[in-house]
């Protein structure tokens, strides 16, 4: 419980991502701790941008689709979430965001001029169902959370050089 306090109020201390706890953690679990700032890293690095950028994308297409994605994130981080699959060696779900992000490349004028700010205007891209096949096939890939912090996961502990704590 202190420590739970400790951590909303900010007094926390942040855990060293050693090789021990890399190792002993299952893969879900560090990428957890990982993610939410548990572990000591460094928040501005390309490595952990690059994680956040397919993390983002999850969490949008989970929640609204690919519409939902393409609306709140104007696709600025769409290549590098598409590259991070890929690194993570999802190569089907980043075949299913490249082939979203082309077709919002394609879309994207009409989108734009249409995303207006009201909920008509966001809802343009359901009702013309222009991400719809890319949604079904990222969900039949990506059945949950736990599936996307094990292949994070994974992926850190394949490469702890990247990720340990000095």
């Amino acid at each position: 419980m202190i420590h739970w306090i400790k951590k909303i109020l900010g007094l926390a201390r942040r855990e060293r991502i050693t090789t021990e706890l890399i190792e002993q953690l299952p893969a879900h679990r560090l990428c957890r701790k990982y993610i939410d700032g548990e572990l000591a890293t460094d928040m501005e690095s390309e490595v952990f941008d690059n994680i956040m950028c397919a993390v983002e994308l999850h969490a949008e297409v989970v929640n609204g689709g690919f519409n939902q994605y393409y609306y709140n994130s104007g696709g600025e981080r769409t290549e590098r979430a598409e590259n991070t699959f890929a690194k993570l060696g999802a190569m089907q779900i980043a075949d299913v965001v490249k082939r979203a992000n082309e077709q919002y490349a394609a879309s994207r004028d009409e989108l734009h001029s249409i995303w207006d700010g009201t909920k008509e205007g966001f809802s343009h891209g359901y009702k013309e169902k222009i991400f719809d096949a890319f949604d079904d096939e990222y969900y039949a890939l990506m059945k949950n959370d736990k599936q996307l912090y094990t292949l994070i996961g994974t992926y850190i502990k394949q490469h702890p050089k990247d990720f340990l704590t000095q």
